[in-house]
């Protein structure tokens, strides 16, 4: 796959240098500016490989990206690059002499995006998989004033073959949505994904590429959806205990050979561990980011979680009852509680549990989840009238996005 894309880039830098050298004369101001992506179009957790030419030797061009979230605000990022000796930018190749990032990085343009018109939100939430297949991202590049050229590239959710079936309270006990891979495909390990103190079914975006990756995956919300609690309070355990039982029988991952994985994402961390203390024989791994060794209470307050009826006390949850492999992931900088202590806890090794491991990214802040490429915005959100400062900064963000990615895939083949 490495070398099946270079050669491709290697080709499109060939084809530039050809246009280059047909549309541009030394000293002249014509030229035929054109961007190049390799992929026609890929799901949102590849890369793109974009090349800019038709331009002088050493001439500099502003590369802009554009894209809108799931309310319609306009988000957008921009670069100047210098042109090589032969009148071509590689993104993968070259790093910016200014814009919104600084370092060589093929997808800098894609995460380094910010609201545009003082738009008041430091999330980049894109339009979800239930709105379409695909989001467009507008890629610009202007030299000398009006030159421009323009190309937009697409952003699947799911591969050909994959299907989404809703999961309704009423007659499936649980809300969420449930993603398959395509009919043939290998069985792989599905997932049951828990979001945190945003509320709502939140993890549909990654839900939908992992069943494009192979594994089913079930995104549930547990709470601030129709039919649910609206706050993060006397969520029972049993709920998201239900929703991973549901998942095993819709894909057959029951019995001495199968099991489940779960995923956990800041307060759904605790969720998660709770449901895998309960469940033994059923969940086999878990992840959990920015995640908590302890039982926190309830958002805004009261208690946030309850077994059999009774509330689950505040205090270190008994990770000893675990039986599943865990992969914590943590910032080194997160700013919101100490995620970082609470993910080497979780992930440290025990003689009973000896398939766990604690990954901490420098730099990074609370935000370490999620699939690669997106925007990452700024480190402050606003929660129940509070602004809170989640830390880290984009860079390092998006670095524990692409590295966590990458890890949670390999974990759950593993």
């Amino acid at each position: 796959m490495v070398w099946t894309t270079r050669r491709a880039l290697g080709a499109a830098l060939g084809a530039l240098l050809l246009i280059g050298s047909s549309g541009c004369t030394s000293g002249s101001d014509r030229h035929h500016l054109v961007i190049f992506a390799v992929e026609k179009d890929t799901l949102a957790d590849q890369p793109v490989h974009l090349v800019v030419g038709g331009l002088r030797s050493g001439q500099e061009v502003t590369v802009t990206a554009e894209a809108r979230d799931i309310a319609g605000n306009g988000w957008q990022s921009k670069a100047v690059y210098r042109a090589d000796s032969h009148g071509s930018v590689s993104l993968d190749r070259d790093a910016p002499i200014s814009g919104s990032y600084h370092q060589v990085d093929g997808m800098g343009l894609f995460w380094s995006m910010l609201p545009t018109d003082g738009i008041a939100t430091t999330l980049f939430t894109p339009p979800p998989p239930a709105a379409g297949a695909d989001f467009p991202i507008r890629i610009t590049a202007t030299a000398d004033g009006p030159a421009a050229a323009e190309h937009t590239v697409t952003r699947r959710w799911t591969a050909d073959g994959v299907t989404a079936t809703a999961l309704k309270l009423d007659t499936d006990h649980v809300v969420g949505t449930l993603y398959l891979p395509p009919a043939g495909t290998p069985a792989k390990t599905p997932i049951l994904l828990l979001g945190g103190s945003e509320g709502g079914n939140s993890g549909v975006g990654a839900a939908a590429l992992l069943a494009s990756h192979g594994h089913p995956a079930l995104a549930v919300a547990y709470f601030g959806a129709l039919g649910l609690p609206p706050t993060l309070q006397n969520i029972p355990v049993e709920y998201a205990a239900g929703a991973a039982r549901l998942l095993a029988e819709r894909t057959g991952a029951t019995g001495a050979t199968g099991g489940i994985a779960v995923e956990g994402i800041s307060r759904g961390s605790e969720l998660a561990l709770l449901v895998a203390a309960q469940l033994p024989d059923l969940v086999r791994r878990v992840m959990v980011y920015a995640p908590s060794a302890d039982v926190n209470g309830g958002l805004p307050g009261g208690v946030a979680w309850t077994e059999n009826g009774a509330p689950v006390p505040t205090g270190p949850i008994a990770l000893d009852r675990i039986t599943a492999s865990i992969l914590a992931v943590a910032g080194e900088q997160d700013r919101l509680w100490p995620a970082p202590r609470w993910a080497r806890q979780i992930g440290t090794p025990t003689a009973a549990a000896p398939n766990r491991q604690a990954v901490l990214y420098p730099g990074a802040g609370h935000a370490v989840a999620g699939f690669p490429y997106l925007p990452t915005g700024g480190t402050l959100v606003t929660l129940d009238g509070a602004t809170l400062d989640l830390g880290g900064d984009a860079a390092a963000n998006q670095a524990a996005h692409v590295g966590g990615w990458a890890k949670l895939l390999s974990f759950l083949d593993s």
